[in-house]
């Protein structure tokens, strides 16, 4: 979502690709049999039908060992501290808070943590080359979560992972997109392959229509973290996932085996071309709509893009989700920032978004102010017309405005605008 403090890339969380058991599993629950640690045969002969299906090479043996409960969350936690920094983290956490999409009592980076704790089964190190299984996984959790990290480790032996995530356009939206693309095809696999052993194929669209159809945040009432998590971290962190493996469907039906390995020679750039595949063959662009410069004495604290998974997000979370189907595909692009005062440290976000057309812009005109209504206590409305709306919350003056294909909001200012 962020573009740091510094200059810096903020991904969105989770740091690490970790798999969360929530997008349903391709054979009948078993009952929960504490799992035991896979042979290297057993890992060889996944190995050997992943390549067979995605023409990946095998390039190497692959190390792996056991860890509990405790040890993923301290590997967790020294993860984040490697990889991200402080202030980074800040910065999303009040980026997220400016907009309503968490309560200003929200910890961020204890959460996450939590939520990534509560559902890794196995999960692959890009780092270390390594796959860990836990050993608390029940053996239907351990052997579809194999699969899935086994097919990360194979992609990663042919296109390295941690730099494919890290390349690309610095924006959330490409690095969501790329992580959609990791996930998704890892998802697409585990389902695959468990499609064929019992002698079907996504390539069959009856198969298809049965298998990718599960929603998978329906289907997580066994993680009472996750359940209890914002709308925000629920919807990210199961996208990836549950909309990466239908965007790595559409392209293997499009591309057949070359689809494996296009989506890393050819990633696609935005949240919008994994929701609409047909975009991504068309290579749509993401609009930038411009920001106003800062106001004096106030200088930029973070800044980002906000594409229609994240639009989405905002418009189920205040309004409904039947909006959110159809006016978040309507979205050209948005840019967004967080400004700070130099005095008193105030944070002031500008949020501009571009839309189809004009009525387009219209429809997101009037649902932004009942986003404003809902994530303020008390709001004090001085101006409201077909263009203009504006007044004062216990966050500050605001001020909306939509001119053409274009919505601004300025929130949280200490004088009107």
């Amino acid at each position: 979502m962020l573009q740091g403090p510094n200059g810096n890339r903020i991904r969105h969380f989770p740091a690490l690709a970790l798999i969360a058991i929530l997008t349903g599993g391709w054979q009948a629950p078993l009952p929960p049999v504490q799992s035991q640690l896979p042979t290297a045969e057993e890992i060889n002969s996944i190995l050997q039908e992943l390549s067979s299906i995605t023409g990946f090479q095998i390039r190497k043996q692959l190390p792996f060992s056991s860890i509990t409960r405790q040890q993923v969350n301290e590997y967790l936690k020294q993860q984040i501290q490697r990889s991200v920094k402080p202030d980074e983290i800040r910065a999303e956490e009040i980026t997220l808070k400016k907009f309503g999409f968490v309560a200003a009592d929200f910890d961020l980076k204890q959460t996450t943590i939590d939520l990534l704790t509560e559902q890794a089964a196995a999960f692959y190190d890009f780092r270390r080359k390594k796959l860990f299984i836990s050993d608390w996984a029940t053996a239907n959790m351990r052997d579809v979560a194999l699969i899935h990290e086994l097919a990360h480790a194979l992609a990663d032996q042919n296109f390295p992972i941690e730099k494919f995530t890290t390349k690309g356009p610095d924006n959330s939206e490409s690095s969501m997109a790329r992580e959609a693309v990791v996930e998704g095809q890892a998802s697409w696999l585990m389902i695959e392959v468990g499609a064929r052993r019992s002698g079907r194929t996504l390539a069959d669209p009856e198969t298809a229509r049965q298998l990718l159809s599960n929603d998978g945040e329906a289907q997580s009432t066994e993680y009472p973290v996750f359940d209890k998590a914002p709308l925000y971290l629920r919807r990210t962190l199961t996208f990836p996932y549950d909309d990466g493996e239908k965007f790595q469907q559409a392209v293997f039906l499009h591309d057949g085996k070359q689809a494996f390995a296009r989506v890393f020679h050819d990633p696609p750039i935005s949240t919008a071309q994994i929701t609409h595949p047909d975009r991504y063959f068309v290579h749509a662009s993401l609009a930038s709509p411009d920001l106003p410069k800062p106001i004096r004495h106030a200088k930029p604290f973070v800044s980002g893009a906000m594409g229609e998974l994240e639009t989405g997000i905002l418009l189920e979370q205040y309004l409904d989700a039947e909006t959110a189907h159809t006016l978040g595909p309507k979205l050209k692009g948005a840019d967004y920032r967080v400004d700070e005062t130099k005095g008193d440290h105030r944070m002031m976000l500008v949020y501009a978004s571009e839309w189809n057309d004009p009525d387009a812009a219209a429809q997101y005109f009037e649902a932004y102010q009942r986003v404003l209504r809902g994530k303020w206590k008390s709001l004090d409305v001085t101006l409201s017309s077909g263009d203009h709306f504006s007044g004062k919350s216990e966050d500050g003056y605001f001020n909306v405005t939509r001119a053409g294909n274009t919505v601004l909001s300025e929130e949280g200012f200490e004088q009107p605008l």
